[in-house]
């Protein structure tokens, strides 16, 4: 059993996850989400509350109707929503190693609609770094530096986006999103700009649109991003790529697929 102030932490978490939906005395309903760490018996998905910005587990048994639902349409890595949720307050930790301990759990005790989506800060087009403006320009979505083309030219299809930045020491990274259509909704490249000016990857990805980036916030920027099979494969065949992960990460300018790197030729435009 919980005391004192321990009891008042886990309730306030409570009260700020689940502030949005019905609440009763030990269950409250309301959406989910979170990144997916998976263990065993418990798995949970981890986000941080939009009041407090406290880090909150919400727990799950793997081999409850919930957990079975969640770990059948969501991967470990990867940022996963229930639409619909049923869940109470946790009076202890449940036996699952995490990476970051949370300020406090709450356990899923039914899911409606699991499902991963992308988790990105934002599609913007114009970002200003330390060593000048990088901006999309409209007409062709065409990537500027100072008001100019890069050199090689960087151009999207439907549309090009910053989808992510980083500071990675005197190094300014950015993840660019070059959106498609249906046989290939996105794809992605980084760019790097610091005093010698700017370096691009070439394009990459599974083309699959949901991806989960993050960073060390040192020297590296890893990409967690679903597999895909175009929309005229065999349903069987999409449904088993969406299952699949691939995680890219750049480091110190090159880039690796699932520890393997990937060998390129680097252009610098300044």
């Amino acid at each position: 059993m919980l005391k004192g102030r321990e009891m008042k932490t886990n309730a306030a978490l409570l009260c700020l996850a689940l502030c949005a939906g019905t609440f009763t005395t030990a269950h409250a309903t309301q959406a989910a989400e979170g990144v997916l760490e998976k263990g065993a018996p418990y798995s949970a998905l981890f986000s941080a509350s939009p009041e407090s910005g406290d880090l909150i587990g919400y727990a799950f048994k793997n081999d409850s109707a919930a957990g079975k639902a969640i770990l059948k349409h969501c991967l470990p890595g990867l940022f996963c929503k229930v639409e619909k949720s049923t869940m109470r307050a946790m009076d202890s930790a449940p036996p699952l190693k995490t990476a970051n301990e949370p300020a406090g759990w709450i356990e899923i005790t039914s899911a409606k609609n699991p499902a991963m989506e992308t988790s990105v800060l934002g599609y913007e087009k114009t970002m200003k770094t330390r060593y000048g403006v990088l901006n999309v320009r409209e007409e062709g979505n065409t990537l500027l530096f100072k008001g100019k083309p890069v050199t090689p030219a960087i151009e999207g299809n439907s549309s090009l986006s910053i989808v992510a930045s980083y500071e990675l020491g005197k190094n300014d990274v950015f993840l660019l999103q070059d959106s498609g259509g249906a046989s290939c909704p996105a794809l992605y490249r980084f760019v790097t700009i610091n005093a010698a000016g700017l370096r691009a990857t070439p394009e990459f990805g599974t083309c699959s649109d949901i991806i989960y980036p993050t960073s060390d916030s040192k020297e590296s920027v890893t990409v967690a991003m679903v597999g895909f099979s175009g929309p005229f494969e065999p349903l069987a065949a999409q449904q088993k790529a969406g299952m699949t992960k691939t995680v890219y990460k750049y480091l110190n300018g090159q880039l690796f697929e699932n520890g393997k790197l990937l060998k390129y030729s680097n252009s610098n435009s300044k």
